[in-house]
């Protein structure tokens, strides 16, 4: 049955879901009955759950995280949920590797586990609880390890965060004045770049962005394309390198650390590194200018997808959200043609990022209507379509970490800043998250939309929170961040190793644009208050984030 999209706020639903599950439990022990394994979850999809022996007065739930990552990978698991009408489960058990033997009693620890896999392949995980009377339940979820090696690109050598390394781009004056002339047009120069000690070519240089280059005075976003002139000229295999300026955070390390927080959630989130970045003017007999300290960004492309989805799925159509130059990419259904759909800015929200010359949105379209075109009569039809679909696991997890960090302009509020990728392997499509922000609102709420937001709805918020067994994954996905990623225990290390290794470039020289330029974003002293003020942030967020759970 499909809900109205804006008639129920989550907490509601989550009510109304308690209350029907004692309707639907005979229903649930007739289908067990039917079927001695039933399929709860399939693929990537939420939850990733399977149930194969059960209680019918008990319940298993197992969720992972990260579920999805290069070796070696650490996955942390929960079975919150897991219960029983005929006591408390007093005991929890884990085949954490897969191989069929329940070998993990993590009783003591509320049935919590975790487990680092060095080799590669899917692993089928499964927990086993046990209640006071005997009675036991199984279900399982999985984890998926790729080999460093089946990537394209060496990673962790490109992006190696554990120091700063310098990017020098030479150009000639004529060029530099003229990118400055008219900022939004984005004029792009022919110059000479010095990556990390080599040397590139005839490259495009450019600046980027829409509100992070309009708003961001002197320290503007650039892009290298490294092709632009030499065709097939690339980079280690990558063929642009995104300096983003980290506008509206004078610690620069928010969008650093959400990358990487959505990449322990198991999403196929960016890498990201810091640089300093210098400019030559060559031919006005000066030194090289310092410009600051930038996150160089993996852009989302064909070799990613081919990284993350593997090599035959990169036909697929790829979609980027960009609210300011197209329009909310909000999955609004206005009908069967793209041409239904609003324009701004003469282009489609449905921003095709390849594919361009075939014009073929029938795929977003049919998106849009199992999304927001559709009545279900039921529950199990809306899943099974919507599962058809879309990677919503994928969702879940990126909406936990937005709400999380209180980033603002994402999908539910603004319809931005994310791509969505037709894998025409699995016909799915994926959520990809880019240009990652945090908000300040310590108690911003995790179960409802703290405001309306810029768009008119976000129906797929709303049918996704209309179903228990999404809110349940959803639940347990923000308990797994809590617990092992943002939290100060974890976090202010991080954020202090992180302050003290770019502090020293901010500095430095004449000092970094964003602080020292002649239209800085910043005053010099926003830098070195800014590391105590995120962990504070940090502590705060999580002390409500941990009230706020025991409270659902």
């Amino acid at each position: 049955m499909r809900r109205d999209r804006h008639s129920l706020s989550l907490k509601q639903v989550f009510l109304e879901g308690k209350w029907l599950r004692g309707i639907e439990l005979a229903a649930i022990v007739l289908l067990l009955a039917a079927a001695p394994l039933m399929l709860v979850g399939s693929g990537r999809n939420a939850g990733d759950s399977q149930i194969s022996a059960i209680d019918p007065n008990v319940s298993a739930q197992a969720y992972a995280m990260p579920n999805d990552g290069w070796a070696p990978l650490t996955a942390y698991f929960s079975p919150l949920g897991s219960s029983s009408s005929n006591g408390a489960i007093v005991r929890y058990e884990w085949d954490l590797d897969g191989n069929g033997s329940f070998e993990t009693d993590a009783t003591a620890n509320g049935g919590y586990a975790s487990y680092s896999y060095s080799k590669p392949r899917d692993y089928v995980i499964s927990l086993r609880v046990t209640d006071a009377n005997g009675g036991t339940a199984v279900a399982s979820t999985r984890v998926s390890v790729r080999h460093p090696a089946s990537s394209s690109v060496d990673y962790w050598t490109v992006f190696d965060d554990s120091r700063v390394r310098r990017i020098e781009v030479s150009l000639d004056q004529a060029d530099w004045t003229q990118m400055w002339a008219d900022v939004e047009s984005k004029y792009q120069a022919k110059a000479d770049v010095n990556v990390f000690g080599e040397e590139l070519k005839d490259v495009g240089f450019r600046m980027r962005g829409q509100f992070s280059l309009r708003m961001s005075g002197d320290k503007k976003p650039w892009k290298i394309d490294t092709d632009a002139y030499i065709a097939d000229q690339e980079y280690h295999n990558l063929r642009q390198l995104m300096l983003l300026n980290n506008i509206g955070d004078p610690g620069l390390l928010k969008e650093k650390l959400a990358y990487e927080m959505m990449r322990f959630a198991g999403l196929p989130a960016s890498f990201v590194s810091f640089v300093e970045l210098w400019i030559d003017i060559r031919d006005d007999g000066q030194d090289p200018i310092y410009w600051g300290v930038y996150s160089m960004v993996e852009r989302v492309d064909n070799k990613y997808i081919g990284n993350r989805f593997g090599q035959d799925a990169k036909g697929g159509n790829l979609y980027k959200a960009s609210h300011a130059q197209r329009g909310p990419m909000d999955l609004i259904y206005h009908g069967d043609s793209i041409e239904d759909y609003p324009v701004q800015n003469g282009q489609y929200a449905y921003g095709k990022m390849n594919n361009e010359a075939e014009a073929d949105y029938s795929d977003i379209v049919a998106l849009c209507r199992v999304v927001d075109g559709t009545e279900y009569a039921s529950d199990a039809e809306l899943i099974q379509a919507l599962e058809s679909s879309l990677n919503v696991d994928a969702f879940l997890r990126y909406l936990a970490v937005n709400i999380i960090i209180d980033n603002w302009d994402s999908y539910i509020y603004t319809g931005n800043n994310f791509y969505l990728f037709n894998d025409s392997v699995s016909g799915r499509f994926e959520w990809i998250p880019w240009d990652l922000t945090w908000g300040g609102g310590t108690d911003a709420p995790l179960f409802t939309r703290s405001e309306s937001g810029m768009m008119e709805g976000a129906p797929l918020y709303d049918l996704v929170f209309s179903v228990e067994k999404y809110q349940d994954a959803y639940r347990a996905y923000i308990d797994l961040l809590s617990r092992y990623w943002f939290n100060p225990q974890n976090l202010s290390p991080m954020i202090q190793q992180y302050h003290n290794m770019i502090a020293p470039y901010v500095a430095q020289s004449t000092g970094d644009k964003a602080f020292y330029g002649e239209q800085s974003m910043f005053p010099p002293d926003a830098f070195q208050n800014s590391g105590e003020e995120l962990k504070n942030f940090v502590t705060q967020r999580s002390a409500y984030i941990q009230s706020a759970l025991v409270q659902e």
